[in-house]
């Protein structure tokens, strides 16, 4: 194996979304992938900056502009099943930093798999986002951690320091990079009339912490429609009211990212202890659904045991 390049966040300078390569030393030398024969480029303390996904996990799916990416690891068999669970650690975990930080991923996808190899060479497809992360119970009792990659609204103008300049694209002023991150970023408030209804039920108070968010002199406050069973592939939740809560930022943040869990009798525990640490507030003319509970639960299936 041959030594790495630095890390670069951003789209290759030596290539543009949808060039055809032959070989992972092709990849190298354009500066799409940092290693020869590595399916995934990045470390536990920076995060990841590129992958070449070649059909290795039976979980992925490629769907276009949304990718569901399995985690390494797990010793995946000739099915690609894995046999073993897997851990949130090394370039697992870095991906958790592109999930916080809004950086892009280089998305390469092998062509003509066979047995878990490209055998038609390899395509760039552009820059990608982390959106979501979970783990669920395979069928075989092991835990699986997987990914929602989704296509980039920034494309090839992401800015990631001197990269506009070598790509002959203006660069981003500070106000435009904060803008871009924040329109493209994994974490989306989908304001759809059902979640605006349940906010209007609870006065935009938190079911979780009951504290109202005031966000100017007139007292206006800010909640957002938390859906408890995550709309879009792979989940397949619905934008109805018996599946969404009125939550603070903060709430939000903890409950899609599985820090928070709620118990069938509406107990909140903090998934990260398996401490009870309130009751979730419920109004009359709000059903919250068990079925939805149970499938956020079972996203997190590493914490969520016995629960």
């Amino acid at each position: 194996m041959s030594p790495s390049k630095s890390i670069h966040f951003g789209p290759p300078p030596n290539a543009r979304e949808g060039d055809w390569f032959r070989t992972h030393d092709a990849l190298y030398a354009a500066d799409v992938h940092r290693f020869r024969g590595r399916g995934i480029s990045g470390t536990s303390h920076e995060g990841v900056d590129s992958i070449v996904a070649s059909g290795g996990y039976a979980g992925d799916e490629d769907l276009g502009d949304v990718i569901v990416y399995t985690a390494q690891g797990g010793d995946p068999d000739e099915r690609g099943c894995i046999t073993a669970d897997q851990e949130l650690a090394g370039v697992n975990e870095g991906m958790l930093i592109n999930y916080r930080e809004g950086l892009p991923i280089r998305y390469v996808r092998g062509l003509g798999i066979k047995r878990g190899k490209a055998t038609k060479g390899y395509k760039y497809r552009g820059l990608y986002l982390v959106e979501d992360y979970w783990s669920v119970l395979t069928d075989r009792g092991h835990i699986m951690w997987q990914f929602r990659l989704v296509k980039s609204s920034v494309g090839e103008r992401w800015d990631s320091g001197e990269l506009g300049e070598a790509n002959e694209v203006p660069a981003l002023t500070p106000l435009e990079k904060v803008a871009a991150k924040y329109v493209s970023t994994q974490r989306r408030v989908r304001n759809t009339a059902e979640a605006r209804a349940i906010k209007d039920l609870y006065s935009n108070i938190c079911q979780m912490c009951n504290i109202p968010l005031v966000v100017d002199a007139n007292g206006a406050r800010y909640s957002e429609g938390a859906h408890i069973h995550a709309l879009g592939r792979p989940h397949g939740g619905r934008d109805v009211r018996r599946n969404i809560l009125c939550l603070c930022p903060n709430c939000h943040v903890l409950f899609d990212s599985g820090a928070r869990l709620i118990t069938d009798d509406l107990k909140i525990v903090d998934a990260l202890t398996l401490k009870v640490i309130g009751d979730l507030k419920v109004l009359p003319g709000h059903e919250v659904d068990p079925a939805c509970l149970h499938q956020h639960r079972s996203r997190w299936a590493d914490r969520s045991q016995g629960l």
